[in-house]
């Protein structure tokens, strides 16, 4: 309503009056809130302009968590956060904390954990992280994918050029592989257990 976004119940009562520029689904008891210009420009970092060139924009948006009754339980600090899961959320803080991957040139952007008091748990340090499932995510330094656990200690070393959650104990992984230096790299996929041991060999 008028450009905010607020919660109603499935009879349509309005529960949470709109006053947030962003809002999503709620998860464990919190809803993840944007504050500030929350558009897909911004979120991005950049515009395209008429001569489809890219001009940079700066990021003016935080995203905070607020809980049922619409009360902000976690301020918004955060320049990219995402919906809690098994306790923990995925937040992101410093200069750069866009969707897009590989992150820029210069960018400070580090990715960790808080619980739902809002303490960093996990403090920021990974690239780029996934959501826990089973206790375990998926985290990516230096362009590998590895997994850890709800303290932040690595179960599996980053060693993949692709990873998803764990599901019912097992993960499917992926690897690069290159002919030579004129051919496009191609990947194999296989399938490992939680301690990282393959029950399944990559192939193609």
């Amino acid at each position: 309503m008028d450009g905010k976004t607020g919660f109603a119940e499935r009879s349509g009562k309005l529960v949470i009056s709109p006053q947030w520029d962003q809002a999503f689904d709620f998860t464990e008891g919190l809803a993840l809130v944007c504050i500030g210009e929350c558009d897909g420009d911004h979120q991005m970092g950049y515009r395209v302009t008429k001569a489809f060139d890219r001009e940079p924009v700066e990021q003016t948006f935080k995203y905070g968590y607020v809980d049922e009754s619409g009360r902000l339980v976690i301020n918004p600090t955060f320049e990219e956060a995402e919906p809690f899961h098994e306790g923990l959320a995925a937040v992101c803080s410093g200069k750069g904390c866009y969707y897009s991957y590989p992150k820029k040139e210069g960018a400070e952007a580090k990715w960790g954990y808080i619980d739902k008091s809002g303490k960093a748990v996990i403090p920021p340090q990974f690239d780029s992280v996934g959501e826990f499932h089973e206790g375990l995510a998926w985290i990516i330094v230096g362009g590998r994918y590895g997994y850890i656990d709800k303290v932040g200690k690595f179960v599996i070393n980053p060693q993949y050029d692709w990873a998803v959650n764990f599901e019912d104990g097992v993960a499917a992984v992926a690897v690069k592989t290159q002919a030579d230096k004129d051919t496009l790299p191609t990947y194999k996929r296989g399938y490992i257990d939680r301690e990282g041991k393959y029950i399944w060999q990559p192939s193609n």
